[in-house]
């Protein structure tokens, strides 16, 4: 556990204590939790149980519901739903749901926590990695965004908050969390925060013994060369060399030796796209013909300007809605949660040309196959198409997603 004290700071002439640790949100002796949830409100598992546990399932049920009654317009991502439950055995006299902040939402879900917290005069708050589970966000950039928006609004003022609690269940939010945090201070390495490796180290962890190899990418043995570091993958490197590979422009954050990637890809899809899904039980898709139902997927992206990221920054785009099915089966329902979480990290679409229409500066497809027909084949587009599930996974595997990424607790929305 680490403790700092802030302030004054700009126009706040307070003084705030903030603490970073590992541990159970749901046991902090805080006013406030946060917890990030789905966009239909519901909570991963674990964090369900660690929150009824204490609190008691029909107590926590029943100020869920009541929230969530009095709700009166649909909650967008990085909104909050709060949940009362100061007449529980929980500590906290409020959980603060936090609609699927995915990372180009992290800046307003940070600054929702703070603005309630101080509008409720609540004088302390715990705060995770928001989506660094479920929602697959980067630590790195979920930390650093959660630091950034503190520094922020305790320039202003914090109002009635006197501590800030970031805490995590994995001790690898709860470092980075530090480093963020003294970065954004002014504690330590002000240039530490925005290094190429700086998630390198958070995705790394000093080998139990150096192998008796080279370096991958000095070519020199790594018992020579200074300090090592492993990724998940085992694959072992001198940190000096693969920070310096991290500088390339074309460089991936992935293992040069075998390709796994270290940390989620993200892609340039507009983050105003949805996706929905649904089963359809009164259709057959050609080879699957033993399947209960099938997967419709349902993608709509409006059109609107095109960012930085894309190819005519400032130009305006054409959107586009799109259906495709997946098979009911075991395997299908695998290439379903692949293809969903592929939509959370921004990677179905992107913007550009068409190569099929010529038409320019409109939503396309981002190289990952879809089925948007029932029958025809290949050909179509459509079934049967006995190798279409595994080309998928090829597709989604050459973006960086593959299934041991998943977070074990991932629903599909339907």
């Amino acid at each position: 556990m680490t403790e700092f004290t802030i302030g004054p700071l700009g126009n706040w002439n307070g003084t705030a204590k903030v603490v970073i640790k590992s541990g159970d949100i749901a046991e902090e002796k805080v006013d406030v939790i946060c917890v990030s949830v789905g966009t239909t409100l519901e909570h991963s598992t674990s964090v369900w149980k660690a929150i009824t546990r204490i609190c008691g399932t029909k107590v926590y049920k029943d100020a869920y519901e009541k929230a969530k009654k009095a709700q009166t317009h649909w909650l967008s991502r990085g909104e909050i739903l709060v949940v009362d439950t100061s007449d529980s055995e929980l500590n906290a006299k409020y959980v603060f749901l936090v609609v699927h902040p995915d990372i180009y939402h992290l800046d307003e879900a940070y600054t929702n926590i703070y603005k309630e917290v101080i509008a409720r005069g609540c004088t302390s708050v715990a705060i995770p990695g928001l989506g660094c589970g479920l929602i697959g966000n980067s630590v790195h950039a979920s930390c650093h965004k959660a630091c950034e928006v503190l520094h922020r609004t305790a320039s202003d003022t914090l109002g009635s908050i006197q501590l800030v609690v970031f805490i995590d269940i994995k001790e690898k939010v709860a470092r980075q969390f530090a480093v963020q945090f003294q970065a954004e201070f002014g504690l330590g390495d002000s240039e530490e925060r925005d290094q190429p490796g700086s998630s390198f180290d958070v995705c790394t962890e000093a080998p139990a013994a150096v192998l008796d190899d080279d370096c991958a990418v000095c070519l020199c043995p790594l018992s020579e060369g200074g300090e090592v570091r492993e990724l998940p993958c085992k694959h072992q490197f001198h940190i000096a060399c693969f920070k310096e590979y991290l500088r390339s422009p074309s460089s991936k954050k992935r293992c040069p030796v075998c390709l796994r990637y270290f940390e989620l890809p993200l892609g340039n899809q507009p983050v105003e796209a949805q996706m929905h899904i649904r089963k359809l039980k009164h259709i057959k898709l050609p080879g699957y013909e033993d399947a209960e139902f099938v997967y419709e997927i349902s993608y709509s992206v409006p059109s609107g300007i095109q960012d930085a990221s894309h190819l005519r920054p400032g130009k305006p785009y054409r959107g586009t809605d799109r259906r495709a099915y997946v098979p009911g089966t075991p395997e299908g329902t695998k290439v379903l949660r692949l293809l969903k979480f592929a939509f959370d990290r921004r990677l179905i679409f992107t913007v550009g040309d068409s190569i099929t229409t010529g038409a320019r500066n409109t939503v396309v497809w981002n190289n990952i196959h879809h089925k948007t027909n029932i029958t025809g084949g290949p050909q179509r587009f459509g079934y049967p198409d006995p190798d279409y599930l595994n080309r998928v996974k090829e597709d989604l595997a050459a973006m960086g997603i593959s299934e041991d990424m998943l977070p074990e607790e991932m629903e599909l929305p339907l």
